[in-house]
């Protein structure tokens, strides 16, 4: 006779779905009492603890027979015992020392002071620091801005430093900007925040650099691969905005235009849009800008239309 655990195996086997009442119905047979094996759950090891069995468990030689030829000898590489040595925060010089002691352990070649790679333990310490030295060391403080990033129609980057994005009033100005200008984009501008550096402890080498590098990766993100930048408009007072000029590599290239260097598109600034929304004077300033963003918009669909 068949148990009720091994009834719902085959049923599992086949493709069946066992259903099993939550309730037991008025005037029903009581369901039978059965055993249910319990799983074995392997007890859990810590990651840690796994390292430090792979440094104290290293892998031993085989011992050949003796009818078997002697392999060739080869330079061995680094050993698992180093990688994880590695991971726990040794330096490159302890790693190297150890491999080379390990490599003499298995070969039985106690006499020989040479490294796995030829060389000395003490001029391959040498070597080690003086290649960390080489390396700039990541203990300066990393450029820190925040800026609020959409693309018009994917042509046009519209940049407000800051944290938060446009409100209500900011999103209506720019549409009454754009309907001024004879700009009518097919979709309407969805912000994304960036904020560098992403990691609040993060140390940099080359801070200017690196956050060139942060910025231009977060435009060529997935999310923005069919933006083809033409134009930069920055709302924002130059206080707020100086290092997101620094970082776009902002320049006067003639008369009152500015290039982004790091962009190699011209670039825009005027005030933020709380500002522009409550002064007409900057609002009278910015008309004749108006209608040069209307041809230049218009400019560039031609253009795109003609390629």
């Amino acid at each position: 006779m068949t148990s009720e655990p091994q009834r719902l195996q085959y049923l599992d086997a086949m493709g069946l779905t066992a259903w099993v009442g939550r309730y037991q119905l008025p005037n029903a047979l009581p369901t039978e009492a059965c055993e249910w094996p319990e799983p074995v759950v392997a007890e859990p090891v810590a990651p840690q603890a796994r390292l430090h069995a792979l440094i104290e468990e290293a892998p031993q030689p085989t011992v050949s027979s003796p009818q078997a030829e002697p392999a060739p000898a080869r330079a061995p590489g680094p050993s698992p015992a180093a990688s994880a040595r590695a991971l726990l925060g040794m330096a490159p010089a302890e790693v190297s020392v150890a491999t080379a002691v390990q490599t003499r352990e298995a070969t039985g070649d106690e006499s020989s002071s040479t490294a796995s790679w030829g060389t000395p333990p003490a001029q391959a310490t040498t070597e080690t620091v003086v290649e960390a030295q080489a390396t700039p060391p990541a203990d300066q403080p990393p450029l820190r801005f925040s800026v609020q990033l959409a693309a018009l129609d994917g042509r046009w980057l519209v940049m407000l430093p800051g944290d938060e994005a446009p409100h209500l009033e900011g999103e209506a100005l720019l549409k009454a900007l754009w309907r001024a200008a004879g700009i009518t984009p097919t979709t309407d501008l969805t912000f994304s925040h960036f904020r560098w550096p992403l990691l609040a402890n993060l140390k940099a080498s080359a801070p200017l650099d690196e956050a060139r590098e942060g910025l231009r990766a977060f435009l060529n993100g997935p999310a923005r691969r069919d933006w083809q930048p033409e134009r930069v408009l920055i709302f924002g007072n130059r206080e707020d905005c100086a290092t997101l000029r620094e970082v776009l590599g902002i320049t006067s290239s003639s008369g009152d235009a500015e290039t982004s260097s790091l962009l190699d598109i011209p670039v825009w600034q005027g005030p933020e849009l709380a500002t522009l929304a409550r002064s007409s004077d900057a609002k009278r300033q910015l008309w004749p800008l108006l209608i040069r963003w209307g041809k230049a918009w218009s400019r560039g669909m031609t253009e795109g239309t003609s390629s």
